[in-house]
């Protein structure tokens, strides 16, 4: 299975967090998807991730000590490799005692530092597939940390949280801040977008950029945009001007079946914007703000609030429902993924 009663899917790369927060020989514990789990950076610059538990008494590492190599129970004293886990000490054996520490272990998630992140892979259950999935990326950045990156916890499922990720309808009503959108519901424009089916998603195909939001025009002319959409909430937009390109990176994070980490990672080729950082910082944390805010509203709400799919501003919204229905039936079928998503093109006004 790939997920459990609580909604939230497993099998899954999650963005723990940006990678400038755990520096080498410190530790960071963190609850994901209800699992808590020590994360941290050996002094090598490696990362890890373990269960937060030790398997002698249940302890909690996180109220050890790490020196960069090994971690160390504070109960009984028991020494644990940072680099696979393995049990290296147990100061109360006796010398005629023929246990062999290294048979005990944390349990491992697998964890990868990619494009300035640190990502865990979360199982669907005990044992590992034989082959994970890839982490995902954004094109074009390869090996290089994101300029700007913030991260709010909504008080909602994950579902809710990723649905603004593919919901057209809400940026004219929502994002009205003056640097981006001024107006609320007005000048209301209709769009034509082409959509193709992708791996565990679906792709809006590239198009130009006609009536854009002010940020755009620092990449040039002839903007063009493509946006994809893949499960289990992970939206990929790249923007390719005349002069520079970017991208921006949103993903959420189940913390527990009501609460979610959003992530908002932008990345760009703009030298000379490097002094602006700070006040891109604040332009993303406000952006998130946003919708942090009408997630909280709809938290005062029923604790499943009732749907309707209106017209084709809804359509990718319904996909996402779908695309996540799917994989979850697939994993407790014991079959492959089947793509809900044919090529379509959609219209609506935004």
């Amino acid at each position: 299975m790939a997920a459990s009663d609580d909604g939230m899917m497993r099998g899954f790369w999650y963005i723990a967090f940006p990678g400038s927060q755990v520096p080498p020989g410190k530790t960071r514990p963190m609850t994901m998807l209800d699992e808590k789990l020590i994360i941290g950076r050996q002094s090598d610059g490696g990362v890890f991730a373990y269960a937060d538990l030790c398997p002698h008494r249940g302890m909690p590492m996180q109220h050890g000590s790490f020196d960069g190599t090994s971690l160390r129970c504070s109960y009984h004293g028991w020494a644990f490799s940072a680099a696979n886990g393995a049990c290296t000490e147990i100061p109360a054996l006796a010398e005629h005692d023929d246990i062999v520490p290294g048979r005990f272990r944390l349990r491992a998630y697998p964890c990868r530092e990619v494009q300035g992140n640190v990502w865990v892979y979360v199982p669907a259950g005990r044992t590992l597939p034989e082959t994970l999935p890839e982490v995902p990326t954004v094109p074009g950045f390869d090996g290089q940390a994101p300029q700007v990156t913030t991260t709010m916890r909504f008080p909602s499922n994950a579902e809710i949280a990723a649905m603004g990720f593919c919901d057209p309808a809400h940026p004219a009503f929502v994002h009205t801040s003056r640097w981006w959108k001024s107006k609320s519901g007005l000048s209301l424009r209709a769009k034509e977008k082409h959509f193709e089916p992708a791996p565990l998603g679906f792709r809006m195909q590239q198009h130009q950029l006609k009536h854009g939001a002010n940020p755009y025009r620092l990449l040039g002319r002839d903007i063009r945009i493509d946006i994809g959409i893949q499960l289990p909430g992970i939206r990929i937009e790249h923007i390719k001007g005349s002069r520079h390109s970017a991208c921006v990176l949103a993903a959420v994070t189940p913390i527990t079946p009501g609460e979610t980490d959003v992530h908002y990672c932008v990345y760009w080729t703009v030298p000379w914007l490097a002094p602006l950082r700070p006040a891109a910082a604040w332009m993303a944390r406000d952006f998130l703000r946003q919708d942090l805010e009408v997630a909280a509203k709809l938290a005062d709400g029923p604790v499943t609030p009732s749907m309707l799919f209106v017209g084709d501003a809804d359509v990718q919204v319904r996909w996402l429902l779908r695309l996540k229905k799917e994989y979850l039936a697939s994993q407790a079928e014991g079959r492959p993924f089947v793509n809900p998503v044919r090529p379509q093109v959609l219209h609506w006004r935004s």
